[in-house]
């Protein structure tokens, strides 16, 4: 049959089992309908239609049968791997709706189970800390979809370890979100080349899940709690990227999105990575109807992975990722027979699964460029190419990964970004994401060698001078560090982590006043941050303008009550100035 519209696809059912004999709404499809559909489908909720009551079910007790009975529902894509959230059905469980919907029993009502209520605000509960993204996000009534990102400062109040991560997207104009950190600056320089708000395409400019946490947004995704022992930090002074697929919904929308925090005192023992697999080299010609895209990864260390994101567009038909011991064992990950763009997630395993050191991550995903493909974009079908673009196509898979140890961890990301680099050796910030790993492994010299490659092709690539600076500071060359430095605030005047570095580096070389012109500017850039505001004040204190240095500790303590170091010294101020 063909394809429903998207519409009749959002509802949800759950694998209960019903009782032998007659089958009837309020025993067996209620139960089945209020915890599994009804999260999605009520007053305000993100499917199009409510289904709360008898009669609500009822009259779309059709279209319930005809999407399970096509497997097009329920939303879930795998079909092998123990996941937490699992919808699918058995073929008795569609049977028995089908049985259903054909007399519409409704039993006694008393028998029902009482409808859920949901909030019309946050899913979890009030967050601690809510962070509204500052553009106004709009959306014509049609024309094609897009892909924004949008900016917001790490909020100075994000303290503690981040327990979990709520995104309001705001509009149902948003397809899904998906959200990440940026602390190079990369993305708030896009952000500023950019006319409009925010910038485009679905490459986020160095923003990446934080600790390997993916945090994202689909319709119907119930947000959860990370594990006890998880969770992360979020770094001052870096930037919230929300990158939304926006798609026209037939009226204009403009909207703010907003992101709820929650907090835990704990702090996390488990060390987690991102493990990225990809391939770039897509070329689908137009027609062809089975063509496989393949990508591995040997990881050097022990890995427990905690869950998948595999993704893709329109053109791809089917997944599946494995693994292989060093022993030849294979052991499955994940398969989706029936790959669809509009139902993407990730998946979290109910168990975490342990591969030894030597595994090799496998995944092989097929592509159908045909007219027989109902999601071809194109008709007549047309060459793809790899590209942001939902047009172009992509094969990634992301993993999150736990390992023993922060050696473990820079072990696991100097081989998944060497493999990257074996792949795009002109991709830069790979190759200085590489350095500082080598550099925190105590291989400055190696990591200047790649910060070599960098520099001979962009001369004047802030993240690369900046941890150019970091090598020559771990040798013990200060001079050549300031060179470094100097000459990447020449190039990128509001690359704030510049104008920090030097300002430390003039600091603590006993050039106070230098130290204050530079840091100075480094507070003008990114006025909110505390850690600044106490450098710059620590440089006027050293040069001896009380006031100034007053003002500014004032401002830190404001900002971040926690900095103990710019209390003692405000403390000195107000004693020497009474």
């Amino acid at each position: 049959m063909a394809r429903l519209p998207l519409i009749l696809l959002a509802l949800a059912a759950c694998g209960a089992e019903a009782p032998s004999g007659s089958v009837n709404y309020a025993e067996h499809i209620a139960p089945l309908v209020y915890r599994s559909c009804t999260p999605c489908h009520h007053e305000g909720g993100p499917a199009p239609f409510a289904l709360d009551s008898y009669r609500a079910v009822f009259d779309h007790r059709e279209q319930l049968v005809e999407v399970t009975e096509d497997r097009w529902m329920p939303p879930w894509l795998p079909t092998h791997g123990d996941f937490v959230g699992d919808r699918r059905l058995t073929d008795e469980e569609i049977a028995r709706l089908a049985d259903w919907a054909e007399h519409g029993d409704r039993g006694d009502p008393a028998h029902e189970p009482p409808c859920p209520e949901f909030e019309a605000g946050w899913q979890l509960r009030e967050p601690d800390l809510v962070v509204e993204f500052p553009d106004l996000v709009t959306v014509a009534a049609d024309g094609p979809e897009r892909f924004r990102n949008f900016l917001a400062p790490v909020p100075q109040a994000a303290r503690g370890v981040v327990a979990a991560v709520e995104i309001r997207p705001g509009s149902t104009a948003v397809h899904h979100a998906v959200l990440a950190v940026d602390t190079s600056g990369e993305a708030r320089r896009r952000d500023r080349e950019d006319d409009a708000p925010g910038f485009g395409g679905m490459d986020m400019a160095g923003a990446a899940p934080p600790d390997g946490y993916f945090l994202g947004w689909t319709p119907g995704r119930t947000p959860r709690e990370f594990a006890e022992g998880m969770g992360f930090a979020l770094p001052a002074g870096g930037d919230l990227v929300l990158q939304l697929h926006l798609t026209p919904i037939g009226k204009a929308e403009s909207f703010r999105p907003r992101v709820g925090l929650y907090f835990r005192d704990e702090a996390p023992t488990a060390v987690s990575f991102p493990l990225t697999l990809f391939a770039d080299e897509i070329d689908l010609a137009a027609g062809a109807a089975d063509v496989v895209v393949e990508d591995h990864l040997v990881v050097p260390v022990p890995v427990r992975v905690c869950s998948v994101y595999p993704h893709a567009h329109y053109l791809c038909s089917s997944m599946r990722g494995w693994a292989t011991l060093p022993s030849g064992e294979r052991v499955e990950l994940f398969e989706i027979p029936r790959w669809d763009f509009d139902w993407q997630d990730d998946y979290l395993y109910a168990e975490p699964v342990s591969l030894p050191a030597g595994t090799k991550i496998e995944f092989a995903y097929r592509y159908d460029n045909s007219d027989n493909n109902p999601d071809n974009p194109s008709s007549p079908p047309v060459r793809v190419r790899e590209g942001d673009r939902s047009i172009d196509e992509m094969a990634n898979l992301t993993l999150q990964v736990l390992v023993a140890d922060a050696a473990a961890r820079r072990q696991l990301g100097a081989a998944a970004a060497k493999r990257s680099l074996e792949k795009r050796p002109d991709d830069a910030p790979k190759r200085v994401e590489l350095a500082v790993i080598l550099r925190e492994q105590g291989r400055g010299d190696e990591a200047l060698n790649e910060l070599r490659t960098v520099l001979a092709a962009q001369p004047t690539l802030g993240p690369a001078l900046c941890e150019a600076a970091n090598c020559h500071l771990a040798r013990g060359d200060a001079t050549q560090a300031e060179r470094a430095l100097a000459q990447c605030i020449e190039h990128n005047p509001t690359q704030h982590q510049a104008h920090a570095q030097l300002g430390v580096l003039l600091l603590r070389a006993g050039r106070a006043v230098d130290a204050a012109n530079v840091l100075a500017e480094a507070v003008r850039l990114r006025p909110g941050s505390a850690a600044l505001q106490s450098n710059l004040a620590t440089a006027y204190l050293a040069s001896n303008d009380l006031a100034s240095a007053e003002r500014h500790y004032r401002r830190a303590v404001a900002s971040d009550p926690q900095l103990f170091q710019a209390w003692f010294n405000l403390g000195r101020i107000l004693a020497a100035t009474e």
